[in-house]
């Protein structure tokens, strides 16, 4: 979609002038007026005039922040430069001196502390937001207009003034609130905008508060992938999320100021380097690489489109032409060709297309030099994974051939097996040995192991599955039995969760059943992870480690990181997990399950 910056909130509101935080500098230049109130009290900060004076003393209480609190009354007022002086000594003066004492070392604490790492959980009271941590315990009160999730240990909220401020994993205040004019965590990096000389400016600050940029810009938005769209003055182009500009486009008065940037998507995880993306300014397409800016096609006024691993394409104006497509590596156009009706790059690091012709035939291009892969019209192919497996005849032998084939040439072959499908599946091929007898071939050709299976299953994250006599197993690509086949029934989980548990808990599960035909978890090193005593398994989230089960007709959730079954009896389809919390109807849940919240 079309960002059009003239339709903003910040070009278009004027704002409320922020407030100001008093510094040094600004008391020697700015006159205070002390205030006397009763007994004498000289008071230069009206935050606290109009506290009651205390009929006892309390017992001093010590924050987390070493900050001494003699009275609850005041342990909530917000940081402030503070000075506070006496017109003669009176009895109250060892309860304002903690006032002092307190205010003051709440003023630094704030100025000079980070973020806790913990991430508080968001709860909400009467329309106001508030803060807990995992155990429960306040440590914000609800008394928010407005508050966000936390992210990397601090949260963006509003006062009862509508001006926006940051708090930390304690609940103190680490940006004072009208500090900036609107503070919006975009990615994983605040926009932010403040009223400068030159009017309101907007900046983009780093995950823990730093700017990243001066305050020169009209206007940054957000688009995808970490990348950011701006203005300034008489330029667009693309922010990366470290504040560099790495692309700039400069436009007349008269043209409209619309930016737009489209990133391809990879299925293999690739530096800024190796991808791309249209940008469209006004009416005109280019295509840039994300890491340098630097442009790798010319401007277009056609209509460019977005595929998948940095493949474009400009369609034809006639309907019976075919487009023209373009395919850029390595800061280069590998291919641009309007010979097929489709291209294609299923597998971006392996350098081949798939092209479509007219006639639905099927080629496969080696982008290192444009050569056509299959064009042996005599011989069978078939690709998957970045391999091509040519199927050929030995006369002399009197037996077929099977090469495998890259963009680098034929690197592998073997001629005493049939494959089963001939595509390559993580780096693997299941061939067929003999009648009901199965194992695979790695991309040189040869066998991983001397073992027949009666029946394998695509490798996928490194495993197969496997069985003989009704009995099944789990191997790795060296053909290793890292799960013996001694189970019922042995199944895959969801390949997002497989991969969350991989890479955030270092497990590596399955599912199995039992001869009851109940499910468990076994791990690679064929430890029991969780007992096969459950009724069903629902994946309800990829992003996290739970499963919903039933047990006798109750629901539970397992954390598969733990094996652990959480003390809670789900009675509802209402359930929403985070990072740090589990939502159930109107309760919330810590990772052990206990309740630690009730929306109110």
């Amino acid at each position: 979609m079309m960002n059009d910056f003239e339709d903003l909130p910040f070009d278009s509101v004027e704002p409320e002038k922020p407030q100001q935080n008093l510094n040094d500098e600004t008391l020697k230049t700015q006159k205070v007026s002390p205030q006397v109130v009763n007994d004498n009290l000289i008071i230069m900060d009206d935050r606290i005039k109009d506290i009651p004076v205390m009929q006892k003393s309390n017992t001093p209480q010590v924050t987390d922040g070493n900050i001494i609190i003699l009275d609850d009354r005041i342990k909530d007022i917000p940081a402030k430069n503070s000075r506070i002086s006496f017109k003669k000594t009176s009895i109250i003066l060892p309860v304002i001196a903690f006032i002092f004492v307190s205010i003051l070392g709440m003023y630094i604490f704030v100025k000079n502390s980070k973020a806790d790492t913990i991430d508080l959980i968001r709860v909400e009271e009467n329309k106001k937001i508030g803060y807990i941590d995992n155990q429960g315990s306040i440590i914000a009160r609800c008394k928010y207009t407005y508050g966000t999730d936390f992210y990397k240990g601090y949260a963006i909220v509003n006062n009862t003034n509508n001006l926006y401020g940051v708090i930390d994993g304690k609940g103190v205040i680490e940006v004072s609130f009208g500090t900036y004019y609107y503070i919006g965590l975009f990615g994983d990096r605040y926009i932010v905008s403040k009223v400068t000389k030159n009017g309101l400016k907007q900046a983009l600050l780093d995950s823990s508060l730093g700017e990243l940029t001066s305050f020169k810009y009209d206007s940054i938005s957000y688009s995808t992938d970490g990348m950011y769209l701006f203005t300034r003055d008489d330029t667009m182009g693309i922010l990366n999320d470290e504040g560099k500009e790495i692309y700039t486009f400069k436009v007349d008065e008269v043209d409209d100021k619309n930016i737009d940037i489209e990133i391809s998507n990879v299925t293999e995880e690739l530096p800024l380097n190796e991808r791309y993306a249209k940008v469209k300014v006004n009416n005109s397409s280019t295509i840039v690489n994300l890491a340098t800016g630097k442009e790798v096609f010319n401007y277009t006024l056609k209509d460019l489109n977005v595929l998948d691993n940095n493949v474009f394409y400009i369609k034809s104006d006639n309907e019976q032409e075919n487009s023209t497509y373009i395919v850029i590596n390595n800061s280069d156009v590998k291919l641009k060709t309007n010979k097929y009706k489709r291209v294609r790059v299923d597998y971006y690091n392996f350098n081949i297309a798939t092209a479509i012709n007219n006639d639905t035939s099927i080629e496969y291009i080696d982008l290192k030099n444009e050569k056509v892969i299959n064009d042996n019209e005599n011989n069978e192919y078939t690709y998957g994974d970045g391999f091509v497996v040519e199927k050929t005849h030995d006369f002399g032998e009197n037996k077929d051939v099977y090469n495998i084939i890259s963009s680098s040439g034929v690197v592998g072959s073997f001629t005493d097996y049939v494959p089963v499908t001939g595509e390559f599946k993580d780096d693997m091929l299941a061939v067929r040995k003999g009648e009901n007898q199965y194992n695979f071939v790695n991309k040189e050709g040869k066998l991983i192991n001397k073992d027949s299976y009666y029946y394998v299953n695509d490798f996928s994250n490194g495993y197969s599955i496997v069985e003989n006599n009704n009995k099944y197993g789990v191997i790795d690509k060296k053909g290793k039995a890292v799960v013996p086949l001694s189970y019922i029934s042995i199944e895959k989980l969801d390949d997002n969760l497989y991969s969350t548990l991989k890479d955030k808990y270092d497990t590596k599960l399955f599912m199995y059943r039992d001869e009851n035909n109940n499910y468990g978890f076994v791990n690679s090193d064929n430890k029991i992870v969780v007992e096969a005593i459950y009724d069903s398994v629902k994946v309800i989230t990829d992003k996290y480690p739970f499963v919903l089960v039933t047990y006798n007709g109750d629901k539970l959730l397992v954390n598969l990181a733990t094996g652990k079954e959480l003390p809670i009896n789900v009675e509802t389809e209402s359930i929403k997990i985070t990072d740090n919390y589990i939502l159930i109807a109107e309760n919330y849940y810590n990772y052990s399950g206990k309740l630690i919240y009730t929306r109110k």
